[in-house]
Order: structure tokens, then sequence, then C-alpha cells
């Protein structure tokens, strides 16, 4: 069976993978990263390469897995949001913050809605509030609340999302 790439060949395996990489990631500081990734994998585990196809064929699939969990992870740290965002400029949480001008008016309005949102959450049950408010009230990642409440970041993103929602319907009607 004829290889398309030399194995004995690291210029042009690199060339290779990085050419696969652009494929998936479409940038070329992301796909350096990918090919140093997959370059890594293929080494940790060129014993697994059994010669039923060509090696070319095995490269690919190292590569375009390397370059799939490169996308989980962006998208996972690109979900989790840093405390920085759920605070004011002088660093208070967004929740605590008071308005510049004193209107009566807009603080009860603002009061009640926060309460429909509050009775809403709380209306899906008593794990529910805690992730919500750490979540999106004190703007704490996943991976806090996680290990502050003792549960795994599964949950906590389950228990957001829902809270959410709930307060998103409690707030449109």
């Amino acid at each position: 069976m004829g290889q398309l790439i030399d194995p004995a060949d690291p210029v042009r395996i690199r060339a290779y993978v990085k050419s696969v990489a652009l494929k998936y990631v479409h940038d070329d500081q992301d796909a350096e990263d990918v090919t140093q990734d997959a370059m890594l994998l293929a080494h940790r585990h060129r014993e697994s390469f059994r010669g039923e196809s060509r090696y070319s064929t095995w490269l690919y699939r190292v590569t375009a897995t390397a370059a799939l969990m490169y996308l989980r992870k962006q998208r996972r740290v690109a979900r989790e949001i840093p405390s920085s965002h759920s605070t004011d400029d002088e660093g208070a949480p967004l929740l605590d913050r008071q308005p510049a001008a004193l209107d009566v008016r807009a603080e009860v309005i603002a009061r009640a809605e926060l309460d429909q949102m509050s009775d809403a959450v709380a209306a899906l049950g008593s794990k529910y509030p805690a992730v919500f408010w750490k979540r999106y009230g004190e703007g704490h990642t996943e991976t806090e609340i996680a290990k502050q409440l003792g549960i795994s970041v599964a949950a906590v993103k389950t228990r957001a999302f829902r809270g959410r929602q709930a307060a998103l319907r409690a707030a449109t009607r």
C-alpha cells in the first residue's frame, strides 16, 4: 500500500498536519497550536498505528481529534464569564450597584422585576436560586460555583440555564 507521507519526513508531516488543522480552526495561529498538539499526540500514540491504513489517514484522524478537542476547549473558555463582567468599574457587583441619579420610580420598577425573577427561579426548586444568583448576580464562573457548592460543573450549567430561562419568562410577562 503506497503512502502519501513518509513517516520519516518531519517537515512534510508538519505541513500536512497544519493543513488539516487549518480546515478545522480557520486561523493560522490556532492551527499552529493544533499542529503542536497533534504532533505530540501522534508521537505519544505512534504505537497505535497498525499499518492497516495509510499513515496519512491515521495522522489525519489524530489531527482532526486534536482540532476538535481544541475547539471544544475554546467554546468552554468562551462560556466562562469572568467575575469582572458582573462588576461595575469600581468592582461592586452589578446587583449592588446604586443608580447614579436617585430615581425612585425606576428603582421601584427594578425591584419589582427583580422580585418577579427571584420568585420564578425559586419556583423551580431549592437547588436553583443559589446557582442562579452566584452565576448571574455575583458573576462567578461555572467552575467556581461547582467548587463552592460541591456539585458538578454539568449540574451548575443545567441549573444556571434553567434559572435564566425562568427569569427571562418572568421578565417578559
